[in-house]
């Protein structure tokens, strides 16, 4: 059965989710998600309940997973192409240099990144950032404040409620900037709606698609 992953976006800087190019992806964070979800899969990021409870910062379905190393390749410079493929090791485990010194800078980060393995593209996605947009109960129920993320509770019932509320009130694409402070040098980002932005994002991606 497909899942809604969701966790609490408690620091939204820009790098994950990262939606610079009208194109939303996660390489960092979130390490579960990234190792366990799948195409067709949903992950929804709160706002903490501290600013907006049951505000909803971003959303996505998961089009592409591809390894960090793949990730970097095809999109080297994109803000959030971290781990650079260096090799591979005993089970063509990926060995992953870091290429940034501003961000996750500490081995403990880059080793709870680097677990996660996998970098996950979405679309359709709705980026709002900020204090996120209030939904419906029967979506913000879902919500997870705590440290880690969940999928329980997940249903095609839920699932088919969280598309068809997110096409209610926007457009997929990318309608905010994120909340907190952008480190310096790598903002390239600008509101943009779905559309031209988006079909550029899937001509850059290419056809191709990887389910777990």
């Amino acid at each position: 059965m497909s899942r809604i992953w969701r966790y609490v976006l408690a620091a939204d800087n820009g790098m994950a989710p990262c939606s610079d190019d009208g194109m939303l992806s996660l390489t960092c964070c979130k390490p579960l998600i990234r190792r366990s979800a799948c195409v067709g899969e949903w992950v929804v990021g709160f706002a903490p309940k501290g600013i907006r409870r049951g505000h909803v910062a971003w959303a996505g379905r998961i089009a592409e997973v591809v390894s960090l190393g793949e990730y970097e390749q095809r999109f080297s410079g994109r803000r959030d192409a971290i781990y650079k493929l260096a090799g591979y090791s005993w089970g063509d485990q990926e060995i992953l240099t870091p290429l940034r010194n501003d961000y996750h800078a500490d081995e403990g980060s880059r080793s709870r990144d680097r677990s996660g393995k996998n970098a996950l593209i979405f679309e359709p996605f709705w980026y709002w950032g900020g204090e996120g947009i209030a939904a419906p109960d029967e979506i913000s129920d879902l919500a997870h404040y705590y440290v880690g993320q969940s999928a329980r509770n997940s249903s095609p019932e839920r699932i088919a409620l969280l598309e068809t509320w997110l096409r209610s009130v926007a457009a997929p694409g990318v309608h905010g900037k994120p909340r907190d402070a952008i480190m310096e040098g790598h903002h390239r980002e600008a509101p943009r709606a779905a559309g031209a932005c988006n079909r550029r994002a899937a001509t850059r991606r290419g056809d191709k698609k990887r389910s777990c």
